[in-house]
């Protein structure tokens, strides 16, 4: 392949996943046109759209059809670690919707319908408002589900003027210590979910999962970094939390982590959300909220206090009936 086609399909797959993951019309406008005008543009797509059926068909006859659309890279500090084959797939949910009318002016429209609308299942979260402190495990990653886990964490009502967002508690992240000998010096804390308990039924290789989270700093005349990550793994959380850390770095484990800053001066609780492929079979979902500052230099992070999590299932939904 030459640079030239190279770049073309760069350009296609990069108005595709617009169209897709943000509803762009302009690009939606933009695609039409290049394969209106184009015969190179209508032969590249074409062709990729064969070499993904291939590529489907591969997989199918390995067992492992079920997969599901990379989780777009809009943001500059979301960071994604997805099993290598997620970036040979990027047109999979696209070619059932685009093959037949590829070259009428309405061809994105069928496909961009079809993820239009979205089903958002709420799963059980351990005490989602850190309403319930008896079982709270100030220990690290939990090894069984229905508990949280902290680095240094406690759960608190109403302190230093800060009221929990819902509810009568919230959980204080206090700082790493700078002489703690600790990688990150963001104060983290986790939760294990076991999706085969989950309300998951028909879940397949288009859904994603949700978390979101709020945050408190009670210093707001510093920069504040918040972190949100998910990971899925298709053993049970009794399996899935032995040696999980180096498990991350599998190729066929899904993770997903992103960073949200908030600058100097900007008070009140901030709610942020992450989304993430879910991998069909998965069976255990790990996510971690973590709070510091922007600079990690040699002055203490600020308390921070976290509220009102959430996790969900989002699945597609065509508007056809």
């Amino acid at each position: 392949m030459n640079s030239d086609s190279s770049s073309l399909d760069h350009r296609l797959l990069a108005l595709l996943q617009a169209v897709r993951d943000t509803h762009d019309e302009s690009a939606r406008a933009t695609l039409n046109e290049l394969l209106r005008a184009d015969p190179a543009a209508r032969a590249a797509m074409a062709r990729l759209l064969v070499d993904e059926q291939a590529l489907i068909g591969r997989l199918r006859d390995d067992s492992i059809v079920s997969l599901l659309d990379p989780a777009p890279l809009a943001e500059s500090d979301k960071v994604v670690r997805l099993p290598r084959w997620f970036t040979w797939r990027p047109l999979i949910s696209a070619a059932a919707g685009i093959v037949l009318g590829m070259f009428c002016t309405s061809m994105v429209f069928g496909f961009a319908a079809q993820r239009r609308f979205e089903k958002k299942t709420p799963l059980v979260v351990y005490s989602p408002g850190l309403e319930i402190a008896e079982t709270f495990v100030a220990s690290g990653l939990p090894k069984v589900a229905g508990q949280w886990g902290a680095d240094s964490a406690v759960v608190v009502t109403t302190e230093n003027g800060v009221k929990p967002m819902e509810g009568r508690q919230m959980l204080r992240l206090d700082p790493i210590p700078l002489e703690s000998k600790a990688r990150s010096r963001m104060s983290r804390v986790y939760q294990v979910l076991d999706l085969r308990s989950q309300p998951t039924p028909g879940v397949t290789g288009d859904a994603e999962v949700q978390v979101t989270a709020s945050f408190f700093a009670a210093n707001s005349d510093v920069s504040s970094r918040y972190l949100i990550r998910a990971v899925a793994l298709n053993e049970s959380p009794e399996q899935a939390t032995k040696g999980f850390w180096p498990k991350t770095d599998d190729d066929g484990v899904v993770s997903v982590k992103q960073t949200f800053d908030k600058s100097p001066g900007e008070q009140g609780w901030h709610t942020f959300s992450l989304k993430m492929p879910l991998p069909h079979g998965a069976q255990t979902l790990v996510f971690l909220l973590g709070a510091g500052t922007v600079e990690d230099g040699s002055q203490p992070a600020p308390t921070h206090y976290l509220d009102d999590v959430h996790v969900s299932v989002l699945t597609p939904q065509s508007t056809q009936p």
